[in-house]
């Protein structure tokens, strides 16, 4: 029976396939569009709170002095004029200076120079703003809870320590090491671009102080600077001196030894040269450039050996970069081998063109192997040849040192001691050069570093910066409003839209029945027994759409007409219809009333059946007791044209329920008798109309539906649950198939304008209030 059923499910499938695809941006704007205020609030609380802590926190000012930390040329200079030789490194560690500069003794060399730590304006405590206070009690007090529960857990475990094992540290030294732990944690020092060139920056709520602590840095950088150096060139000097000493010791040692020789072979004013032989001269040096040589080819040899046997390639490039024979196939080599690495990193391993240069990288290591290989057996042979002479010139000195004599030996002795006097007293007369250039060096104090630009008395804080708070502080508000938002729109899970209606619960929209204010719900003194024999009436809250028939409310209740009509039209008896709602309170006794007379206006015979005999809040209503009514007609006790009251003003007969309780509901609105009522009435009426029970607390309503036509639904707007109204058409699908639609009553057109989206009726519903006159 229920037309959209099948359409609000394919809708509903489609709409979920585009959810998960795309962001629907209708939606997301019209969660902002309803939650404005809520957004707005944010940042505004954002921006107060950014604005209290700008004017509650103290202003800072930032003071830089930049530092050139690489060696300068006018230092060069001034050491090359001085005859000082100094270390010029082309590489500067920055990361190691900027350690040093933010190292614990600048800060307490700084702190002694200008004697801050005895300094009230760099010892103030500056003020932190509203939020950082309060932040900054929470974390103190935490921070207190953890320290004072590791003292207790350390002080149950660690043995007691006596009071006088450490004498208290000096209260002055205290006070230092607190204001340069203060200073470093108000400084920053970063390099400038890729310049060698550092800024310290220090931040004070002094603008005076703050350049003053900025130039004391540099100053202290750089006298820490001299002392280094200064440092390090005594040291260098101490221990040149002891080397000088012991080299003119060992120098008069090796002297004495000397001279002592030549006294004891009567050699003391005899040049040496003169008594060896020319020949036997000769013979030593050749014999010493052959064992030379033979050493170079035994280590080229072997060198060459090694490369042949190992296939090591990049050795064999190194190996032939001084020979000409093989120049030109390692230039070749390294050509084709960076081709091949182009290629390969651009075309891939695989390609062809690729494999070719790498065939052709093969064939030319290949050639240069061979080559290493025939360079090694012309080594094997020189080598063999060299080591032939050698043994040849050894035997000729062999035989020339017979013919010399004995004295030969005792004269290559005295040259070897003569030898090492001169090693020595080389040694002795460079130590005592570096020596003299140290101390020279330590007499000119010279620092690699010098200042830029010393800092300035700065202008304007750094700190806080206003504009940035501004923004931080409303666009956190907003986050956080946005977040509240989100998590109100992701528990939000009531019936708010026409949407909700035909996706989620795949009813027929018939509209939306506008919230009606400061109506009387109940006739008051119709009990009182002066007004016994009045006729029976309704509250005006129950014949508004008859009272104001122009209405967009009594406009809602024709869309629900014409939908009966539309399904009943042809039908010779009076149609059978019931209204139902999930839970009580959503409003359909009211929409019940109000749709009866609207009906009986036009002038159809309608009679209103109050069904709901645990809850009768149509009868309440008239504010009259009724003695019988709906229960006393189904058992037999009464007619219904007893009971039958006609309301006064509007055309509708009510068929009340009196104030017994009874136990048995849904029988009885089940039962035969309740068949046998509905029929004698379709005889006499256009319209039956039952105000039903709500489905979710009891099941009444569904035992009549076999017996009914059709039924409205009534939706809470902003109140009825969707998953439990799921729930309870999923649990009795008649009421589904029944169902001629669903109102959303309550329903606050400016409120829901924001959950509908273009394709929606209620979202166009401004143009059509001409049409209206709800006054």
């Amino acid at each position: 029976m229920n037309r959209v059923h099948s359409d609000a499910t394919g809708m509903q499938g489609a709409g979920q396939d585009r959810a998960d695809d795309e962001i629907d941006l209708g939606k997301l704007f019209g969660v902002i569009r309803r939650n404005w205020h809520i957004l707005a609030f944010g940042g505004l609380v954002g921006l107060l709170l950014a604005i209290a802590q700008v004017a509650t926190t103290t202003r800072l000012y930032t003071a830089h002095v930049e530092l050139n930390t690489f060696r300068s040329a006018d230092v060069d200079t001034f050491q090359d004029f001085a005859g000082v030789s100094g270390s010029r490194s082309a590489s500067y560690d920055f990361d190691t200076e900027i350690q040093v500069l933010r190292s614990e003794k600048i800060a307490e060399r700084v702190v002694g120079n200008l004697g801050l730590h005895e300094d009230t304006a760099f010892n103030a405590a500056r003020s932190a703003g509203v939020i950082s206070r309060i932040s900054g009690t929470v974390t103190g007090q935490l921070r207190g809870i953890v320290r004072d529960a590791r003292a207790m857990l350390s002080a149950r475990d660690a043995p007691a320590l006596p009071t006088d094992m450490e004498p208290a540290p000096d209260a002055e030294a205290r006070a230092i090491e607190r204001a340069a732990q203060r200073l470093r944690g108000s400084m920053s020092v970063n390099a400038v671009g890729r310049s060698a060139v550092l800024r310290v920056s220090f931040t004070s709520s002094s603008p005076a102080l703050s350049a003053r602590v900025a130039n004391g840095i540099a100053d202290a950088y750089i006298e820490d600077q001299l002392a280094a150096t200064d440092e390090a060139s005594q040291r260098a000097i101490e221990w040149l001196g002891v080397r000088r000493d012991e080299l003119r010791d060992q120098l008069e040692q090796v002297t004495a030894i000397a001279d002592a020789f030549r006294e004891e072979h009567d050699l003391v004013g005899v040049d040496v040269d003169q008594l060896a032989s020319a020949e036997l001269e000769r013979l030593s040096q050749n014999l010493v450039a052959a064992r030379a040589e033979v050493v170079d080819l035994e280590a080229r040899n072997r060198r060459l050996t090694e490369i042949v046997e190992s296939g090591d390639t990049s050795a064999v490039v190194r190996e032939t970069a001084g020979q000409g024979i093989t120049s030109g196939l390692r230039s070749r080599y390294l050509d084709v081998l960076r081709s091949y690495n182009s290629l390969a990193t651009s075309l891939g391993d695989d390609h062809a063109q690729t494999e070719r240069r790498l065939r052709e990288l093969q064939e030319i290591e290949s050639l240069m192997f061979e080559e290493i290989r025939r360079s090694a057996q012309l080594v094997s042979d020189d080598l063999q040849s060299a080591r032939e002479r050698v043994e040849s010139l050894e035997q000729a000195q062999a035989r020339v040192g017979e013919r010399v004599g004995a004295d030969q030996a005792i004269l290559m002795q005295l040259r070897d001691l003569e030898n090492n006097v001169e090693t020595v007293r080389n040694l002795y007369s460079s130590f005592r050069q570096r020596h003299q250039e140290a101390t020279q060096r330590q007499e000119i104090p010279v620092s690699n570093t010098r200042v830029l630009n010393r800092a300035q008395t700065p202008g304007m804080p750094s700190s806080p910066n206003a504009q940035r708070m501004l923004a931080l502080g409303g666009l956190m508000g907003f986050l956080i409003a946005g977040g509240w938002v989100a998590f109100r729109e992701w528990r939000d899970d009531r019936i708010r839209s026409e949407e909700h209606v035909r996706n989620d619960l795949a009813l027929e929209y018939l509209g939306g029945l506008t919230l009606l204010k400061g109506l009387a719900t109940r006739v008051q003194g119709a009990d009182d027994p002066a007004h016994e024999a009045a006729p029976t009436r309704f509250p005006p809250m129950l014949t508004f759409a008859a009272d104001k028939p122009l209405s967009s409310y009594a406009e809602t209740l024709r869309t629900g007409k014409i939908s009966l009509t539309l399904r009943h039209g042809q039908d010779s008896r009076a149609p059978r219809l019931g209204f139902v709602s999930c839970f009580p309170g959503e409003g359909k006794t009211t929409t019940a009333a109000n749709f009866a007379s609207l009906l009986a206006q036009q002038g159809a015979r309608v009679v209103l059946i109050d069904a709901d005999m645990r809850n009768p809040g149509l009868s309440r209503a008239t504010g009259r007791t009724f003695e019988a009514g709906l229960v006393d007609v189904l058992l037999g006790e009464k007619d219904w044209r007893d009971v039958c009251q006609p309301v006064d003003g509007v055309g509708v007969h009510l068929i009340p329920n009196a104030s017994t309780r009874v136990a048995h509901t849904s029988e009885l609105l089940g039962s035969k008798a309740m068949t046998m009522l509905l029929d004698r009435l379709d005889q006499d009426y256009d319209y039956v109309i039952l105000d039903l029970p709500p489905l979710g607390p009891v099941v009444d309503a569904r035992a009549i539906l076999d017996t009914l036509d059709g039924v409205f639904f009534v939706l809470k707007w902003g109140g009825t649950n969707r998953d439990l109204a799921r729930r309870i058409l999923r649990m009795d699908p008649r009421i589904r198939d029944k169902s001629y639609g669903a109102f959303l009553n309550f329903f606050d057109p400016k409120k829901a304008s924001a959950y509908d989206n273009t394709q929606s009726y209620n979202y166009y519903r401004t143009y059509y209030n001409r049409y209206y006159n709800d006054s």
